[in-house]
């Protein structure tokens, strides 16, 4: 007996402590470009997290969305994928108009991809991303107000290569992607890469029959690289199509007598009290929706050594078309029928160039970039007649529509009757052209051997010209059964308003109005960093912030007002100042590092877009608010054994409005929020353990970690919905997740396969409880998706 226990702690201690013959990942060794300089991540004074291909595997991340979470600070809303929304401590903006852009800058590979059309495309042959915190302003190729998010792809390399992976799961989850390296000579390699994943989706549609919440998208990426000595030249070509259904919204109002009769402005306790659990009440949207993007992009990058120093460009073209055709009623009644649409197309250029040499004392970069962007947008309100009569009696009117079909059909007219609906249909149009130009500096100067100070500075310059047309209303039947039956009531088609969703548009821009805007900024980063010893890194910097101004699609412009009482379209830019000390330390003694860093910002005009009212209906108003925090992050990992590593962060935050007001059409303050929490978590946090041994048979490994972030902190503007506590439903709340992953690979490490399960608990949430019929008491929610179970299979040369 014994004899089988020392067995048994001798396989234990081999399975776990014994060094394996493979190479361990250490994330000290992680060479990073956030700089635009080659460094080592423990190297670079400033508050980065670094996520590898290996981290994306572990989660089964498809894309950006799939990471929400892991890196604490960082929020992904990707509920609609065409209109996806970033955030870095705390600072995130809402507005899904063509003309604002996002303070959090997403860049691949060197490219700033804006924020709708290519901000969150599905992960291909990724090597690494970089999130960089607070304003970085001298170092890309946009100004980026909050942080950004660089994606840094595989190049195509000098050994021939292939691989491919394949996953199966849960809710008709079909996953897969190839990728083919060919070296064609020493100096000459091609890489291709396919990527297509789908699934039917999680929730059940009641009304149409039909699964929501899947999605489906196809992508390829084809790189050339070529080499001239020295020098370096790499195209590469970009395709993306997806199309799926719509984002599933829960209704969760299902008495039809509550929203007429229980709301008036004011969510009342009476009238919560009726909202359903929307986990318990079935799914049933009478617009199955879809929602769809078509990217082509092509880059060409030059790196080339020119009189001791070394010359970087790049070249890329961008063009994309989006819809989104979504409900936004949250429900199924004829008389509350809203469907939106949001259709994109764009096309974009830009053209960088980078200078950058080092000395004994300097280590310096200069650069020189420019971006132009036309793009257009639709936005249209789908909505019947039976609608527009519920909206007359939320305004204290008459059902006129089925006044007058009821009066029709009493006087005898077949086929009509009180209940009769017809389509009424509005669509808002608007073009922006974006002109950017800047030029930039960054440069270490080394005061002594373990000193550094580093100072960069941006100028900006911004131009955008907005051009708004709201024609009038598109509802043929209407019309038709109008100028054939109205005379018999003293009406004709043109009895009726042209426009009601959009009737303030309509007046302002029935005919194509443009405003054009210029902006200018200078941007400083001023960096002291300083080395205690080898394994510990000091550092602390200031920097500023900007984003260019932009203008409200939805407000067109008025000659007669300039006043900021929703009649001026224009709106000034963002700009952010960012204080930090942080320390970064390895333990090599107990295979440990740790990086913390303490900040704080004031952020102004911080652009974003909510639907309230002004006049007698709601419609979409771009609020600039200021705000200020301060906070703690802090990561670290530690590897107890040779086999055995846990890994975690956590950010801390403080963040509150120092100004936001809102207007009504006199100018009248409707609300303040000054002083009072924006809603960011207080703590938001992740951590892990990856485990692995090594046998004849080949590699075992077990991945576990999760994530918490805790309840959102309210507002007197956001407590009615998104800090409910009832006894059938929570907003608001704490939030946690957690994902496995247990893989085998072969002992050569050519095939493998794994087991992932997303969300292992089952853990579900509401993420909002709102949307575009809130204002008329039939909110809907967005919810988490449930528990999702796949299988792996990897192979490769």
């Amino acid at each position: 007996m014994k004899t089988n226990r020392t067995v048994l702690a001798a396989s234990l201690a081999a399975a776990f402590f014994v060094p394996p013959a493979w190479a361990a990942d250490d994330i000290q060794s992680v060479v990073v470009t956030a700089q635009s300089r080659k460094q080592l991540v423990q190297d670079v004074p400033m508050t980065m997290q670094v996520v590898t291909a290996k981290d994306i595997a572990n989660v089964g991340a498809k894309d950006l969305a799939d990471l929400n979470g892991y890196i604490p600070g960082l929020t992904v809303d990707a509920n609609e994928p065409t209109q996806p929304s970033f955030g870095i401590r705390g600072v995130q903006a809402g507005d899904f108009g063509i003309a604002t852009d996002s303070p959090v800058g997403i860049y691949v590979d060197g490219v700033y991809t804006g924020k709708t059309g290519g901000a969150l495309m599905n992960f291909i042959d990724v090597q690494r991303i970089e999130v960089v915190k607070g304003p970085q302003g001298t170092l890309f190729g946009r100004n980026s107000a909050a942080g950004a998010i660089a994606i840094t792809t595989n190049e195509p390399g000098n050994d021939l290569d292939a691989s491919a992976h394949v996953k199966l799961g849960k809710f008709g989850r079909a996953n897969a992607d190839v990728m083919m390296n060919y070296p064609f000579s020493s100096t000459f390699a091609a890489r291709l890469v396919a990527v297509r994943s789908g699934s039917e989706g999680w929730a059940d549609n009641t009304a149409t029959g039909k699964k929501s919440g899947g999605d489906k998208d196809w992508a390829t990426r084809l790189s050339l690289r070529k080499d001239f000595d020295a020098a370096k030249l790499v195209f590469t070509w970009e395709h993306e199509n997806m199309e799926q259904y719509g984002r599933p919204a829960f209704g969760v109002i299902k008495d039809p007598n509550l929203p007429l009769g229980g709301y008036r402005g004011v969510y009342d306790a009476a009238y919560v009290a009726n909202f359903v659990n929307p986990f318990d009440a079935p799914l049933a949207n009478d617009q199955q929706g879809t929602e769809g993007r078509l990217f082509d992009g092509a880059t060409l990058r030059i790196e080339a050594p020119v009189a001791g120093m070394t010359f970087n460009s790049v070249t890329a073209y961008r063009r994309f078309q989006t819809h989104n055709l979504t409900d936004n009623d949250g429900g199924a009644r004829p008389d509350l029928y809203l469907t939106t649409q949001d259709a994109k197309h764009a096309h974009s250029f830009q053209q960088e160039f980078k200078l950058s040499g080092k000395t004994d004392k300097l280590d310096w970069i200069a650069g020189l970039s420019f971006y132009h962007n036309n793009e257009h947008q639709d936005a249209g309100a789908y909505v019947t007649t039976g609608t527009l009569d519920t909206l007359s009696q939320f305004q204290g009117g008459s059902p006129n529509f089925a006044m007058l079909f009821g009066g029709l059909a009493a006087a005898g007219l077949p086929g009509i009757s009180p209940n009769t609906v017809f389509n009424w249909d509005e669509t808002h149009y608007s073009d922006v052209r974006t002109r950017s130009a800047s030029i930039y500096g960054d440069t270490i100067w080394h005061l002594t051997p373990e000193t550094n100070a580093t100072i960069g500075l941006r100028y900006t310059r911004d131009n955008k010209s907005m051009t708004w047309f709201v024609p009038g209303r598109v509802s043929p039947q209407l019309d038709s059964f109008l100028n054939r039956f109205g005379p018999l009531a003293g009406l004709d088609a043109s009895a009726f308003p042209s426009n009601v969703i959009f009737g303030t548009a309509a007046q302002l821009a029935s005919s194509p109005v443009q405003r054009e805007k210029d902006w200018t900024d200078w941007s400083p980063r001023l960096v002291l960093d300083h080395k205690l010893n080898k394994d510990t890194l000091l550092f602390t910097s200031v920097s500023r912030g900007y984003q260019a101004g932009g203008f409200n699609i939805f407000t067109p412009p008025n000659p007669a007002s300039t006043t900021r009482t929703g009649q001026d379209p224009s709106f000034e830019p963002e700009k952010m100042t960012n204080f930090e000390a942080g320390m970064k330390m390895a333990l090599p003694d107990i295979r440990a590092s740790i990086n913390a860093s303490l900040f704080a910002y004031k952020f102004k005009n911080l652009q974003d877009i909510q639907l309230y009212s002004v006049g007698t209906l709601p419609t979409y108003n771009v609020v600039s608010s200021d705000q200020k925090a301060h906070g703690l992050d802090v990561d670290g990992r530690i590897r107890i054994s040779p086999r055995v590593t846990l890994f975690g962060g956590f950010e801390y935050i403080d963040q509150t409005y120092t100004r936001y007001q809102r207007l009504d059409a006199s100018g009248k303050v409707t609300l303040d929020l000054g002083g009072q929490p924006v809603g960011t978590p207080r703590l938001t946090a992740m951590a892990g353990i990856n485990m692995n041994w090594e046998y004849a048979a080949g590699r075992a490994s077990v991945n576990f970690q999760g994530t918490h972030a805790t309840g959102q902190r309210c507002n007197n503007d956001t407590a009615a919905l998104s800090c409910l506590s009832t006894a059938r439903l929570k907003t608001g709340a704490a939030m946690s997740k957690f994902d496995l992953r247990v893989g085998w690979d072969s002992p050569s490490s050519r095939y493998g396969v794994a087991l992932i399960v997303n969300n292992v608990f089952d853990q579900r949430y509401i993420t909002s409880l709102g949307g575009q019929t809130e204002q008329y008491g039939a909110p809907y929610a967005y919810l988490t998706p449930p528990r999702a179970i796949g299988v792996e299979f990897r192979a490769s040369m």
